[in-house]
């Protein structure tokens, strides 16, 4: 009876067994299936992918292909243009100019720049009869320099090409306003006075030399006496004198001088050494003005153009004399005339250098 219950027990055992490795070896079979699934799928993907992939690849070469023969195209279309504008009509030139920049100033030139407008096949070369700027605006422009108002310019300019030659020409002349020059610096200054090169002489008489003062009149002895003087100019070499003004005030007026007549200034040289009697007659001599007072202011255009001579002689002085026109006397043996000390003297000028 155990036996049996034993074999029974084995039996129910090995049935749960059985059952238990059926169920796993379902649960194996269907994920093998489902792996292999899988795998097909993903294969098919990558199939998939490289095909569409190679379809690009000839998208693309196609493309080229097209940009390629659009290129050519191109090139074959402006071939044809280049020999269409080739196979075009020759045409001589032309020209014409004008003034685009215009009487126009600087510094001391007055200048225009011109232009030229041309045509013709094949494209022209342009020749200008003047250029000042060196070919800086280009070869169809040329700027033309006029140096002073009287100036004037006819500018010419050639076009050429294989089928001829055309010229044009226009007129320029001054056009700018005349700059007027700077103000020059001028100075005024006292000529220094030589103080021992002066005096006076009687004629026939006496020679007061150097003296103080220069005497014009009769002397006691009713003789006729003349005054001398000079004055420093070596400072003002080279300069050019604009304004003189020779200033005298008598120390002295004695006697009776009316009947003298006029008293005279004049421009004289009695060279390098001491007056001498001789000199009472001195010549060449400039009469420069008269007088008929004893206060003496001479601005006469001669005081001027006599000192200028001397500076440019190169002397170092300016020499003058004073004297009357009547050369009788009044027989009344006294002093008559005009006295004035040489150091009162004033000979102011204004020049430029």
């Amino acid at each position: 009876m155990k036996k049996n219950k034993m074999y029974f027990f084995l039996a129910i055992l090995s049935t749960i067994f059985l059952l238990s490795f059926a169920a796993t070896c379902n649960q194996c079979s269907a994920a093998a299936a489902e792996e292999e699934k899988v795998g097909v799928e993903e294969e098919e993907a990558a199939e998939e992918e490289e095909a569409a992939e190679e379809e690009e690849e000839v998208a693309e070469e196609e493309e080229e292909e097209v940009a390629e023969e659009e290129v050519a195209e191109e090139e074959e279309e402006e071939v044809a243009e280049e020999e269409e504008e080739a196979e075009e009509e020759k045409e001589a030139p032309t020209i014409a100019l004008e003034i685009y920049e215009g009487p126009t100033p600087f510094e001391s030139i007055c200048y225009y720049r011109v232009k030229a407008t041309v045509t013709g096949n094949p494209s022209p070369d342009v020749d200008w009869s003047k250029d000042d700027s060196g070919g800086a605006w280009g070869t169809k422009k040329a700027q033309v320099n006029l140096n002073d108002s009287g100036d004037t310019y006819t500018l010419t300019a050639t076009a050429t090409n294989s089928e001829g030659t055309d010229t044009a020409s226009i007129e320029l002349s001054w056009g700018c306003e005349i700059p007027e020059p700077p103000e020059p610096d001028v100075t005024e200054a006292n000529v220094p006075v030589a103080l021992t090169e002066g005096g006076y002489i009687e004629w026939g008489g006496i020679i007061k030399y150097p003296h103080d003062s220069m005497f014009a009149g009769d002397s006691t002895g009713d003789k006729q006496c003349r005054g001398y003087m000079g004055f420093e100019i070596g400072g003002l070499a080279g300069v050019t004198i604009t304004e003189a003004s020779l200033s005298l005030s008598p120390e002295q007026v004695w006697g009776d001088p009316t009947f003298l007549g006029s008293l005279w200034i004049d421009a004289v040289d009695w060279g390098a050494g001491p007056i001498e009697m001789a000199d009472f007659n001195i010549a060449p001599y400039v009469a420069i003005q008269s007088f008929n007072n004893s206060a003496i202011t001479c601005t006469n255009s001669k005081l001027k153009t006599e000192l200028q001579n001397a500076i440019n002689d190169g002397k170092s002085r300016f020499r003058i004399r004073i004297r009357y026109t009547t050369p009788a006397t009044d027989s009344d043996g006294q002093w008559d005339g005009w006295d004035y000390l040489i150091n009162e003297a004033v000979l102011h000028v204004a020049y430029t250098e």
